[in-house]
């Protein structure tokens, strides 16, 4: 189930232009820092990478830590996601929703005071979806022991907003 949250999260992204401009792609671990992630995760972490990410290079929109184990992973990451404006990024928010809903458990609420509207995705997923204008920025808290992870998720996302400001 996690699997299928986090290819909805990286799925449907819409081109970079945002009202005719173009939105200046981020770097992600430069908005999400190994001192951030180890800030939120207390404990032993490691950057992830892939076989491909050492072959052709990081994925810039994307920077994912684990502090857990081989075996039992504890991902913090962020993703930051780009679409064509302001109002094709809300509409993705509101149609993500019932889907959201299932995945999850019906574990969706909506969550105040970040960016231009944001939801928190609990249950087995535990994901924070933060939308700033064009940009969506998914933030994902993972726990082993499966207590809900918004106020963690939420300090990242803090974090990530201030930055981009």
């Amino acid at each position: 189930m996690l699997a299928a949250a986090l290819v909805m999260s990286c799925g449907g992204a819409s081109d970079s232009k945002s009202a005719g401009k173009p939105t200046a792609k981020l770097d992600a671990c430069t908005l999400f820092t190994y001192d951030d992630a180890k800030a939120v995760a207390g404990e032993s972490l490691a950057p992830m990478a892939s076989t491909l990410d050492q072959a052709v290079g990081r994925e810039p929109s994307e920077c994912i830590y684990n502090s857990g184990t081989v075996e039992q992973p504890r991902i913090l990451s962020l993703l930051i996601r780009y679409h064509r404006s302001p109002e094709a990024a809300k509409r993705l928010q509101e149609s993500s929703r019932s889907t959201f809903n299932a995945l999850s458990g019906g574990k969706v609420q909506d969550v105040p005071g970040l960016g231009d509207g944001a939801i928190w995705v609990g249950g087995p997923i535990q994901q924070l979806h933060v939308f700033a204008g064009s940009r969506e920025l998914v933030v994902t808290v993972q726990s082993p022991d499966g207590t809900d992870q918004l106020p963690r998720a939420r300090q990242i996302a803090e974090k990530v907003l201030a930055r981009l400001k």
